[in-house]
């Protein structure tokens, strides 16, 4: 799994510039970023393919050091209230691998990084101060259109949204793609 970490986040960590990383597939790949506090120390990973996004507030020190760890406790959480059994969430992480620390995957990535970190001003309302996941957050971010990097030109077909559609749903047909599809109850 790979975790580009953004140009401001190597520079609040305080940590050289990471190697770009092989090239592998976006659905493998995050986008880890540190927030212009919204309120509190917030801390967003955005999938490089399809912009689903989980996010925490109160960072400490500790955890700031300890990214990887942050992010692969808190997956299996994202995917299991999106609907996944732990059968599925760990053949993710094993199809991911372990993780590195990368540069960022390319401008499209970025830019949908970007456009859920500006989402965040418009839903800093919905932090709830005690939780480090923020759940509620997360769901806002993960339930508007957006585009995506992985999905060029598909999407939701409207008045002027034809290459947009859900993080969420795109997270599901990303998994569908590499062979883990989501078991309808």
């Amino acid at each position: 799994m790979q975790l580009g970490l953004t140009i401001p986040l190597q520079k609040f960590l305080k940590v050289s510039k990471p190697p770009y990383g092989e090239p592998r597939d976006l659905f493998f790949c995050w986008e880890l970023h540190k927030v212009p506090d919204v309120r509190r120390s917030t801390f967003i990973a955005v999938n490089a393919s399809n912009r689903f996004a989980m996010v925490f507030s109160g960072m400490t020190a500790a955890r700031w050091k300890r990214l990887d760890e942050v992010v692969l406790e808190h997956l299996p959480l994202a995917m299991g209230l999106e609907g996944y059994t732990e059968e599925q969430v760990a053949a993710y992480l094993k199809m991911a691998g372990p993780p590195e620390f990368t540069k960022t995957h390319g401008r499209r990535a970025v830019a949908s990084l970007n456009r859920a970190v500006e989402m965040l001003w418009w839903c800093q309302d919905m932090i709830v101060d005690y939780e480090f996941y923020q759940q509620a957050l997360t769901d806002c971010l993960n339930t508007e259109l957006s585009n995506a990097a992985g999905f060029d030109g598909e999407g939701y077909k409207g008045a002027c949204h034809d290459q947009y559609s859900e993080p969420h749903e795109r997270f599901r047909e990303d998994m569908a793609r590499v062979g883990i599809p989501l078991v309808e109850e």
